[in-house]
């Protein structure tokens, strides 16, 4: 018998307790909410002094729903309950209770009624636990499926004991134990986040960031026909990522500054390549920075001139993800640069925030397509018929249609099947520094 059903109960009490408790599961994770295992902690604590309490959280978690929609976000959150699932007896002691924090909520908890071994769970034994299930999440969220999440998810998890008090509604007792375990891990993020935010600001003082170049090829001859410029931070650091140095520059009021530095580091880089015929380089901006004054100040030409580069051969590359990319704002940005000479493209089309009214209002001259509409677009009909649209608009307002991360030559025909002029990735070359960028090889064997 469940541990959580009351005693004998009439037809009528039966079907209203079991009404009530599948409102307390939450449907994408299987899992109850905690206020469910009320019964089953207090029946656990019988002659035990306290539970341990794990507390799971998952940083930029609320951003995976605003880039992405709330399919991923239910995804990652069913992805979670998954591997928590698959824990005790192995990570966590048989006779674990796992919980959300409510139906439809975001956090997971887990109960721990005693160690592995059968004894009382102490402070140590938590932080262990703590540790090994941040390793299994970060584990599980290490493959191809969720390499295009950015930023990358950062999981927390903290701990704390729950015992019983006579002074205490027991309820509250728990609400307050899971509340401890959560601020554990805000603490330690807040301390962490401290530290970071010092070693970002040190990096932008000074200038350690650096450009490697990928190619952009035409896909019928494979000729290169420009370069997409993308940022780097130290080797081997944290931040060498670029991903975890936006999301953290967004986060303490950087951004400005950092996407600064990264495109004067970009066209820096591409004085480099000006014998080997760079064409256009795409230069990734935030669109906030669309309006920033150095795009028209004096500085700004002398280094385009010092590199052999002119406003034209400047393409800039906005993302359309994100909620608050609203299409005319984007498009009223763009107008003064397009004036001055750029070029200007549409990044992530397809991801889903209103692609159709940001093209029609900002009408780039490329429509770069975002990689979840590429991987494995030869086994997928539906994303050759969204590529293949894509093209129609693309030639409707004159602008060019570029595949990103193309990985296979069976990907690559059927974007050269559904009419796509252009692409890129690891399938031609993968990104180089700026000294030597790599042409692209063949991958039909057809020589350049």
């Amino acid at each position: 018998m469940d541990p959580r059903e009351p005693g004998p109960l009439d037809d009528r009490q039966r079907n209203e307790f079991l009404k009530l408790r599948s409102a307390l599961h939450d449907r994408i994770t299987g899992l109850p909410a905690y206020a469910l295992l009320f019964d089953p902690l207090r029946s656990a604590l019988d002659g035990r002094r306290h539970l341990g309490v794990l507390h799971v959280d998952v940083a930029n978690l609320d951003l995976v729903e605003s880039l992405y929609g709330w399919q991923v976000f239910d995804r990652v959150l069913a992805r979670i309950a998954e591997v928590l699932k698959g824990l005790p007896g192995t990570d966590l002691p048989e006779g674990s209770l796992l919980a959300v924090n409510g139906v439809a909520g975001d956090r997971l908890v887990a109960f721990v009624p005693e160690t592995a071994s059968g004894t009382e769970v102490e402070p140590a034994d938590l932080a262990k636990m703590a540790s090994a299930v941040c390793a299994r999440l970060d584990q599980a969220f290490d493959d191809e499926e969720w390499a295009g999440l950015s930023p990358r998810l950062a999981f927390r998890v903290g701990h704390a004991l729950l015992s019983e008090d006579p002074f205490y509604r027991f309820e509250r007792r728990v609400h307050a134990a899971v509340e401890e375990a959560r601020t554990l891990t805000q603490r330690r993020y807040r301390r962490a986040e401290t530290i970071r935010g010092a070693e970002l600001r040190r990096i932008i003082r000074e200038a350690e960031v650096s450009a490697v170049f990928q190619p952009v090829v035409d896909l019928a001859t494979l000729e290169v026909v420009g370069y997409e410029a993308l940022a780097r931070g130290p080797k081997g650091s944290g931040f060498e990522n670029p991903a975890a140095m936006f999301a953290l520059s967004v986060r303490l009021g950087m951004a400005a500054d950092l996407d600064r530095l990264c495109r004067r580091r970009a066209v820096q880089g591409s004085g480099a390549m000006a014998e080997k015929g760079r064409g256009k380089i795409f230069l990734n901006v935030l669109p906030g920075s669309l309006s920033d004054p150095e795009w028209f100040e004096e500085s700004f030409t002398r280094l385009l001139m010092a590199s052999s580069l002119r406003p034209r051969d400047l393409v800039l590359e906005v993302s359309e993800r994100g909620p608050d990319n609203d299409p005319t704002r984007l498009a009223a940005g763009f107008e003064a640069l397009r004036k001055r000479g750029f070029g200007v493209a549409l990044d992530d089309v397809g991801t889903g925030y209103a692609s159709l009214a940001t093209i029609e209002k900002v009408r780039p001259d490329y429509l770069k397509v975002d990689v979840s509409l590429v991987r494995g677009v030869d086994e997928n009909l539906i994303q050759q018929e969204l590529i293949s649209s894509l093209v129609h608009i693309g030639r409707r307002i004159g602008a060019a249609v570029v595949a990103e991360g193309i990985e296979s030559e069976s990907e690559a025909a059927a974007i050269r099947k559904a009419g796509a002029p252009l692409g890129q990735g690891y399938l031609f070359a993968g990104p180089s520094a700026p000294g030597a960028p790599p042409e692209p090889t063949d991958p039909r064997g057809e020589g350049h």
